[in-house]
């Protein structure tokens, strides 16, 4: 299991190591900063298709360390008794059928946000959400707003979540409506 180190500075920069090696920002990125910990995390684990082991060293000298786990990504396979199925793979050309537009309505997830403000999260600081599902950052206002896929939580007893700030030690439970 690749061990991902992130070293963040009093700038607001992380400093990131995939195995002891560092693992730069793409070019157009610019620099790794906390708002980037999805991307960071993206790479580190090939798209999430590997697990991985985070460690994150706070500035303030804190330390947190968790384990991201692989997605399983599933295609449901076709019904062999249904005569309607399509089992061979799908080799069209048509270009309405290619349509990138028709490929990512096909694919948007219903989204349920959350909200905290005024809650007595520090402003920039990194924020859990629980399930843990992700992770998101407060405002200069100390503000936060998550998402998550229904998708991920679809057929879970889910009726509440966490919000954690890793720097503060705020805790703000919120309600899925």
């Amino acid at each position: 299991m690749p061990s991902v180190v992130l070293d963040v500075h009093d700038d607001g920069t992380i400093t990131v190591t995939v195995d002891e090696t560092i693992l730069p920002p793409p070019p157009d990125f610019g620099v790794w900063r906390r708002g980037a910990f999805v991307q960071i995390i993206d790479a580190a684990s090939q798209d999430r298709a590997l697990p991985v082991r985070v460690e994150v060293h706070e500035n303030d000298g804190s330390t947190f360390t968790d384990i991201v786990p692989a997605i399983i990504r599933r295609t449901p396979a076709p019904d062999p008794l249904d005569p309607d199925a399509d089992l061979a793979p799908d080799t069209t050309t048509d270009e309405k059928e290619k349509s990138p537009v028709a490929a990512t309505h096909a694919g948007v997830a219903d989204r349920v946000e959350i909200t905290a403000a005024r809650a007595g999260f520090k402003a920039g600081e990194s924020v859990a959400v629980a399930v843990i599902t992700g992770q998101t950052e407060s405002s200069e206002h100390g503000e936060v707003r998550a998402e998550l896929d229904r998708d991920l939580i679809d057929g879970l007893d889910i009726s509440e979540v966490i919000l954690l700030g890793r720097a503060s030690g705020t805790l703000a439970v919120r309600a899925l409506s």
